[in-house]
Parts: structure tokens; sequence; C-alpha cells
């Protein structure tokens, strides 16, 4: 998948300023008539495969909190962000006009994921062509669109797609920074600027690219400081202080949601310290083992072919701000959580898919290299390896919790007057009108509306006991591993019947003796 537009110049580095000048015109000329669907077939063909299947899985707990959120009046919605969730309170608050202009259906609600997905296709197409070739760029976003993981969130009513649309935007926005000339440089630092800020109002841990970019950019103001010439070294320092200033604005304009985060910090309680199954599950990121030993073989091979080709194909296919920009990108975020959670546990993969489009970006690069019959088969056998998660992803329980078959469950044999306990799955309510929803809320002091949380607050469980005395039915909803069900002890409510369905437990308790009435 080379191009002659890839072959180089010379095989003498060039400062990121002379580099915009000189690779100006082979970047044109792909950029002519012909080559526009180069840019534009990737984000197509992520949006068409997030689509594909959308509505498929059932919501999972936390798209349940998201549709607590949004289905509530818009004050009430800004007085809970002031309790809990307010790092997630720009996306509620656009989950919020979608569901009341399209409803509460899985299409409309996961649409801004699919959007956000392909919208960071186009720009890992766009520095793959800036930093390789055209043909680099478009194996690296096919690559990104066939991924699993790239599927699971884009069909997610959860804003992490949208935090790896604005990673991947910020990265190309970084690239042009270095690229710019010194009197050009603003207007891409002011863009940086809002994408970070963007990137940290969506989701706080997306700031850990900082990190990244401060490594790439340090890399490149050494590799000019290390050129003979003062003109140079100015450059470097230029380049060094407008990204210190566009980070430090992004994080400024950012700090209002990081102070309430601080303050709401509690909710990251249900974390727990990664182990070495966290470490070693880091390759999820690609999808299942065999996809990832299939990308890894392909940019291991990119490497050696480009190699045997000679020094200048290695620079012209591996150039040399791919691994600073993309390794960085990759290794930094995880690593910086990993290390944290030794102290408090703040790590969880979804915390770090930001750093996908690095992933695509090396492995579009490999492809490349391979050439144009190679590339090609080896991205077929690729998306092959993962078609069964693909289709698995897509499933009723592909999000795990299959919230919508219980709740089915719950409607096809409910009565009226059923009371329901719910352990660990307190939101699920929130999913689906038809079933739980319909339940009375026996251990509940306040609804979620009332007082302007996600769950709503509950009663100690005197209190739970002596209102469980008013009704002949009950179910108990319970999320994960099955726990005791000491509040029954002693009030005589038999099994009926139970269900599993996914990670979810469904009972139905019957007294005799009590009238169907309500408390």
């Amino acid at each position: 998948m080379t191009s002659p537009s890839t072959q180089p110049q010379s095989t003498q580095p060039v400062p990121a300023g002379q580099a915009g000048a000189q690779d100006g015109g082979a970047r044109r000329r792909g950029l002519d008539a012909g080559s526009w669907w180069v840019l534009a077939l990737p984000p197509v063909v992520t949006f068409v495969i997030m689509l594909w299947g959308i509505t498929g899985a059932s919501y999972w707990r936390d798209e349940a909190a998201t549709m607590s959120a949004a289905q509530r009046p818009l004050g009430n919605l800004l007085r809970t962000l002031g309790n809990i969730d307010a790092v997630h309170g720009a996306y509620y608050l656009l989950i919020w006009v979608m569901v009341h202009v399209g409803g509460s259906g899985e299409l409309v609600t996961r649409l801004p994921s699919a959007v956000a997905m392909a919208c960071a296709a186009a720009a890992v197409v766009a520095i793959g062509r800036r930093l390789i070739s055209p043909w680099a760029g478009l194996a690296s976003g096919l690559v990104f669109a066939i991924l699993p993981e790239v599927s699971l969130y884009g069909q997610d009513a959860r804003p992490y797609a949208i935090v790896v649309a604005l990673a991947a935007l910020a990265s190309y926005l970084l690239v042009r920074v270095m690229d710019a000339g010194p009197d050009a440089r603003h207007r891409w630092l002011i863009g940086y600027a809002l994408s970070v800020a963007a990137l940290g109002i969506v989701d706080i841990f997306g700031l850990l690219l900082l990190t990244a970019h401060a490594v790439t950019v340090g890399l490149r103001c050494l590799r000019e400081t290390g050129s003979a010439g003062t003109e140079r070294s100015r450059a470097a320092r230029s380049l060094a202080l407008g990204w210190l200033a566009a980070a430090a604005a992004g994080c400024l304009l950012t700090s209002p949601v990081l102070a309430l985060g601080y303050v709401q910090r509690g909710t990251l309680s249900w974390l727990t310290p990664p182990n070495f199954a966290a470490v070693t599950g880091l390759h999820d990121l690609v999808g299942p083992a065999t996809m990832s030993v299939g990308v890894i073989l392909v940019i291991a091979a990119g490497l050696v072919v480009s190699a045997l080709l000679g020094r200048g194909r290695l620079r012209a296919n591996w150039p040399g701000s791919v691994p600073a920009l993309c390794l960085p990108w990759l290794i930094l975020p995880p690593a910086i959580l990993l290390a944290a959670s030794v102290i408090t546990p703040v790590y969880t993969l979804r915390y770090v898919l930001l750093c996908i489009p690095a992933i695509a970006l090396l492995a579009g690069a490999g492809l490349a290299s391979l050439g144009w019959i190679a590339g090609p088969v080896a991205l077929v056998v690729i998306a092959l390896l993962g078609v069964p998660m693909q289709q698995q992803v897509r499933a009723p329980n592909g999000h795990v919790d299959n919230v919508r078959q219980a709740d089915r469950i719950v409607a096809d044999n409910r009565r009226p007057g059923d009371g329901v306990l719910e352990y660990k799955a307190e939101n699920f309510a929130q999913a689906y009108p038809y079933g739980i929803r319909q339940l009375i809320p026996i251990a509940q002091a306040e609804s979620p509306i009332q007082s302007a949380t996600l769950v709503g607050t509950f009663l100690p469980d005197p209190v739970v006991r002596q209102r469980l005395t008013h009704v002949s039915r009950v179910w108990v909803v319970e999320y994960g591993r099955r726990t005791p069900l000491i509040i029954l002890n002693g009030l005589h409510f038999r099994l009926v019947r139970k269900w599993k369905i996914s990670d979810i437990w469904l009972y139905l308790y019957e007294h005799p003796a009590i009238p169907g009435t309500a408390p």
C-alpha cells in the first residue's frame, strides 16, 4: 500500500517548520482530485459499522444512569449534577436534548457515540496521511473502523466515544502545531487549547493525554535544539512555550469540572485496586487476543519489510514523528492510572480508551509498509479475527447486563401492587419503562427526581421490613454476585420463581397471608 508520493526527497531529518514547507507539495498532491475518498472512506465505513446492530444490545447499568439523567426536567438535571456525576454533565446535557427530541430508544441515545467514532476515524486518517502518507492514513482509519472496542463504545450511551474523538482531534491539532511555522502556529494552538478543554469537560481523565503530548513536544524540541543554529533553538523554545500555554489554557477552561470532580470523587468508590490481569488486559483495547496478536505482527512485519528495503524507505514508512506521537499516547495514560491506583483505585479500561487511535496509527503504518497486496490481505485477516467479538457486542447481552430482558420478564409476570427490592441495580428501573419501573419501590425514600440524584435515597432496614408487611408479592432485582436476602428473614415470604439473565438475578417472592395492597 505504498504510494509514489511517499518516496523521500531526502534522507536527512527536516525541522518542523521546514518540514511543513518542503513536504507541502507532496502533501498537496495527496489531496488532489481523486484522493478525497482516501480521507472520506474510513469515517463512512466506521459510521456504517456503528449503525450495524446499534439497537441489538440492551442498555447496561451505566447506560441506565444516563437514562436516569436524561429523562428528567432540565432544572432537576442541573441540580443533580451539583450532587453527582458533574464530570459527565456535558454529556448528560447532550443526551437530554437527544431524548427530548427523539425519544429514549437505543438508536437515539447511542447515535452521538456512533457519530463521534466516525469523527475519530477522520482524525486518525488525517494524522496518518500528514505524518506518513495518504495510504497509511487510509489504512489507519480502516483499522480503527474494524476494532471491536470501537464498535462496543460507538454503540454505548456513555461519553467514551466522544473522548476518543476529542483525543484524536487534539492529537491532529498537535501535529499541525508542530508542523506550522511560528507565524502560522497561533491559530492551531487556539484550536488545540479548545480541543483540550472539551476533552477535559467531557472526561477529566482525558487530560492524561497531555502527559503524552508533553513527551511528544519534548522529543521534537530536543531534536530541534540538537541541530546546529540558533534559529532552530528559538523555534524549539517557541514551540514548547506555545504548547505549554495552550495546554494550560485548556486546563483552565476545564477547571470548574475538575473542582466538582474532586468534590464528588466518592463516585469512584466502586473501583478496586488493579491486579496483573488489569495490566495484561490492555490488549482489550484492540479486541480478542488473536486480533491483538495479528495487529502486533502487522506492525513488526511492516518494520522489518521497511528496514530490508533500505534506510530511506524505513524513514519514509516510519518517520520518527510516528513513534514520538503514538508510543507516549499508548503507554502513558494507562501507566499513570495504574501507578496512581497503588494509592487509590482510579483505573478501569474505559478510562484509557483514548489510546485506541494510537494503536490504529501504528497498525496503519505497518499495513502501508507491506505493499499493495500484502497490506490489504493483512487488513482483511485482522478484520476476520474480530468478527466473533463484533457479533458478540451486538447480541442482547453484548454490554454484559441484559436489563431489557429482565425488564420484560417483570412486565410479563407482574401484578398490581407488586413491590421491588434492588441490590446494586437501583438504576435499572430508569433504563426501560415497562417492567421494573412499574413496581412499587419498597426501600426508596425519595425518587431520583425528588432527591436530585441518579438512583434516589433509601430507607433504613427496619422501615423497609415494616413496609414489606403490607405487600403480598415482592420482586428482588440483584446485579452480580448473589447475596443472602437477610431483609426478608422472618417475614414468611416464599420464593415462587427465579430467573438468571446475563449477570442479573430476578427473584419473585410471595406471602400468601397478605392481601395484594400497596404500602
